[in-house]
């Protein structure tokens, strides 16, 4: 019995009174106008996204990959816009947002997903500034994703971080950079960027997305060899989504998408990004990383867990729940599936009765679900949508079933 595992203690009421003391802390600190703002913001409405919740630092992106789906969501290539927040803005934002929970076991923050977070020294200074107020406050695992190429003085100032940072770079070819990537630092920068962050001490991944058959997926293993040579953690291995833009602007860098066509799960509409099947090439890279000694993983959250665990030493299962059906788990180190919780299956009854309004309804923590029982069940299962099912699911990281 001495070498058991102690269960990771769960509980909704614990993190949502510990983010009650956070606001009333920053209350204190912020002047009216600064707490009106945060609140009127996006970050204090949106929910989170399966990688966690996203926050921007900039809208808009000068580096024009070719494959980018920012111009389909109206952002620019030509420019961009620093976002308007202060990092104490940003941190009580995410506070007043109903699916945010703060702390280790709450909801994951990714930082880069309409502008890049690292490209020139503004953007540096800002990501730093919400980096520094996320620590301060919060202390959720936080991810970057990033396709800048970053100095020593800079890698050395990610990684004074002591909160669970992820840092992702991207990089996605070696030989067509110029074509697909062409306001980008070349693909050496980048992985001379893995090395200088992981002798700095930080704990750099691969960000392998996205993979685009017949373009780019014959370079796969030997980015990931490149990558691990300069001393990334892992790799993380995304998919690709396309629209008729995105194919247009590939065609006139000369590449053909007969293969992407091939592979399309639907319609292409303008303005629409519809998903690509790479299932099959994503999995011969995970098992080519798997070779050279590099943890694999499909999908961000699992990237972002697993370098938590490795900054804390302390092992949780993902919030992003890839391991309750297994699609995207590749059984990390972090081996969630295996990690003893600790669940008061009367306060879990408690929060779903307020959250539904209904009585008539409990409760069961049956494996990996929340499994509501009772006359009301199935009411209560249609009342917990958007935020409410987030909040209960990244709180005891199980999945609410009827």
């Amino acid at each position: 019995m001495k070498n058991a595992v102690k269960p990771v203690h769960l509980s909704l009421s614990e993190l949502l009174y510990k983010k009650q003391v956070l606001l009333k802390e920053l209350e204190a600190k912020l002047s009216r106008e600064s707490i009106e703002k945060a609140r009127s913001d996006y970050h204090a409405r949106r929910l989170p996204r399966p990688c966690g919740i996203t926050v921007h630092v900039a809208l808009g992106c000068t580096y024009r990959c070719t494959y980018c789906y920012l111009p389909d969501m109206g952002f620019s290539f030509k420019e961009y816009r620093l976002y308007g927040l202060r990092g104490d803005e940003l941190a009580y934002a995410l506070l007043s947002n109903k699916a945010f929970l703060p702390g280790r076991l709450g909801t994951f923050i990714a930082i880069g997903s309409v502008g890049e977070p690292l490209g020139d020294d503004a953007l540096f200074a800002k990501t730093l500034e919400y980096l520094n107020s996320i620590e301060r406050h919060l202390g959720n695992p936080t991810q970057i994703a990033t396709k800048a190429a970053l100095d020593e003085e800079k890698a050395a100032r990610l990684a004074r971080f002591k909160m669970p940072l992820s840092i992702l770079v991207t990089i996605v070819t070696l030989k067509n950079s110029e074509k697909l990537e062409p306001g980008a630092p070349d693909p050496w920068s980048r992985l001379e960027t893995i090395r200088r962050l992981r002798k700095a001490g930080a704990k750099p991944f691969l960000f392998l997305r996205p993979i685009i058959p017949g373009i780019n997926d014959e370079e796969a293993e030997d980015i990931v060899r490149e990558a691990a040579r300069q001393g990334a953690y892992g790799v993380v291995v995304g998919g690709f989504r396309a629209s008729p833009a995105i194919l247009a602007r590939l065609k006139a860098q000369g590449f053909s998408t007969r293969e992407v066509e091939k592979r399309l799960r639907g319609p292409l509409k303008a303005g629409r990004q519809t998903p690509v099947y790479t299932r099959d090439i994503k999995e011969k890279v995970v098992e080519f990383a798997k070779k050279k000694g590099v943890v694999p993983f499909l999908s961000a959250c699992c990237a972002n867990n697993y370098t938590a665990f490795l900054a804390t030493g302390r092992r949780v299962p993902c919030a992003g729940l890839d391991f309750v059906d297994g699609k995207f788990c590749t059984r990390c180190p972090v081996m969630c599936e295996d990690i003893p919780v600790e669940i008061d299956e009367t306060e879990v009854t408690r929060h779903v009765k307020r959250l539904t309004s209904l009585n008539n309804v409990e409760a069961r923590i049956e494996g990996f679900y929340i499994k509501l029982v009772g006359m009301d069940s199935a009411r209560a299962y249609r009342r917990l949508k958007g935020w409410k099912k987030i909040l209960l699911e990244t709180a005891y990281r199980r999945r609410v079933v009827a």
